[in-house]
C-alpha cells in the first residue's frame, strides 16, 4: 500500500482511453483524493488498491510491478550533456536568484564538471572522462573507476564514455578468467602427468 502521503499528477483524460472525467488532481493527502471508476476498479479512492489509472491498467491487464511513470512512458529527462559523460545523476537544473528586495530572476545551477583521467586497474591505464566532483567522490568510496562502473545506477547504456569503458572492463575481465582457466587446467595436466 502506498503510503499517504503520495504527491498525485495531473492526469488529462486523453492519456487512459476510456477514462471518465473528473479524475484531475494533485493533492498530498489520500481523502481529498477524486474517486472514479475504471472498468470496475476503485481508482485513487481511499481504500482502493491503485493511486493512478496507469496502475490499475497495468493490473488488470496482468502487468505486475509496474509504477505509475512506467505504464505511461514517463521518465526523467538528462540533458545531453550529462549523457555523455559520468555525472552521477548532477544535472542542470534551474531556479532563482533572490535580491534583497526578494526580487527573483531566473537561473541555472550548473553541475561542477571536470575533465579528468581517472585509472582504471583491470584496462591497467588512465582513461579520460567528463565527470563531476560527486562522481570522484562516489568512485572513491566505491574502491575504484572499476567497481564504481560496474555497480553505479547512473552508468546506463547507449554510446557515452562510463558505457564503453564498462564494456571494455568486462570484456579484459571475462579474458583474464579465461586466461586463468587454461592456466590451471594446464598447470592439473602437468602435474597428473
Amino acid at each position: 500500500m502506498l503510503s499517504p502521503t503520495v504527491r498525485m499528477l495531473s492526469w488529462s483524460k486523453q492519456a487512459i482511453p476510456g477514462m471518465k472525467q473528473g479524475w484531475r488532481t494533485t493533492t498530498n493527502s489520500w481523502e481529498r483524493l477524486i474517486s472514479t471508476s475504471l472498468g470496475g476498479l476503485q481508482v485513487g479512492s481511499r481504500n482502493g488498491l491503485f493511486c493512478c489509472p496507469a496502475m490499475a491498467l497495468a493490473d488488470s491487464s496482468g502487468l505486475k510491478n509496474i509504477s505509475s511513470c512506467d505504464a505511461l512512458g514517463q521518465t526523467r529527462s538528462r540533458s545531453n550533456r550529462s549523457k555523455r559523460g559520468l555525472y552521477d545523476g548532477k544535472d542542470i537544473r534551474s531556479g532563482n536568484n533572490v535580491s534583497f528586495s526578494m526580487k527573483k530572476t531566473k537561473r541555472k545551477f550548473k553541475p561542477n564538471v571536470l575533465k579528468k583521467a581517472v585509472y582504471s586497474e583491470t584496462l591497467d591505464e588512465m582513461v579520460r572522462f567528463h565527470l563531476t566532483a560527486s562522481t570522484l567522490r562516489s568512485i572513491d568510496k566505491a574502491g575504484g573507476l572499476d567497481n564504481y562502473l560496474l555497480k553505479s545506477k547512473h552508468v546506463v547504456p547507449g554510446k557515452n564514455e562510463g558505457w564503453t569503458t564498462k564494456n571494455r572492463i568486462l570484456q579484459k575481465m571475462r579474458t583474464n578468467d579465461l586466461r586463468q582457466k587454461a592456466a590451471e587446467s594446464n598447470a592439473t595436466e602437468q602435474t597428473s602427468n
